[in-house]
């Protein structure tokens, strides 16, 4: 019944129907809750706090991908952690919180790496530098989109050169005036 709702959930997801995915998701976690799956229940707070930022319900959404974050925490989950992390970060990001965004994205990428989902991590870091070059930190973004192509597990020809040209740029900045 539990992986049911999850996949009704997504598809509702998947075609526009937030409202009846945050139904089918609730609906979930409960099922979870009571099979005893606090990775499953996790799972589906995770979802209903993306649909909550989505829909910019920011107290709901904190709280949701908060539980959902601890639950993984608890269950040594680092790759859904960090999931969670990420999407926390996106939630603070869209919501002004700068030192919280950098703060959710920076632990989000320290998991993956710890758990070793390299192409993950590449890409909260690339979510972080690009928050960064929002604010208009521009050699701080540079630093990290850099790390972000160095632990990439696959750059193509273009990611390859768009770091070549990341690095000269930064070595442009550390030169002595």
């Amino acid at each position: 019944m539990t992986d049911e709702l999850k996949e009704k959930g997504l598809e509702q997801f998947r075609r526009g129907e937030r409202e009846q995915a945050l139904a089918t998701f609730t609906a979930a976690a409960d099922a979870y809750a009571a099979a005893d799956n606090e990775t499953g229940r996790g799972e589906m707070l995770n979802n209903i706090g993306v649909i909550q930022r989505i829909n910019r319900n920011w107290p709901e959404a904190i709280a949701a991908l908060t539980e959902a974050q601890g639950l993984f925490a608890a269950a040594g989950d680092l790759d859904r952690q960090a999931q969670a992390l990420g999407n926390l970060g996106d939630m603070y990001a869209a919501n002004g919180e700068e030192q919280l965004a950098i703060q959710s994205y920076s632990d989000s990428a320290e998991l993956f790496a710890r758990a070793g989902e390299k192409a993950k991590e590449s890409q909260v870091l690339w979510a972080l530098s690009l928050y960064h070059l929002r604010q208009r930190h521009v050699a701080q973004a540079m630093m990290i989109m850099d790390r972000s192509y160095a632990v990439h597990p696959h750059p193509n020809i273009f990611q390859r050169l768009f770091q070549a040209l990341i690095r000269f740029a930064l070595a442009l900045f550390n030169r002595p005036a």
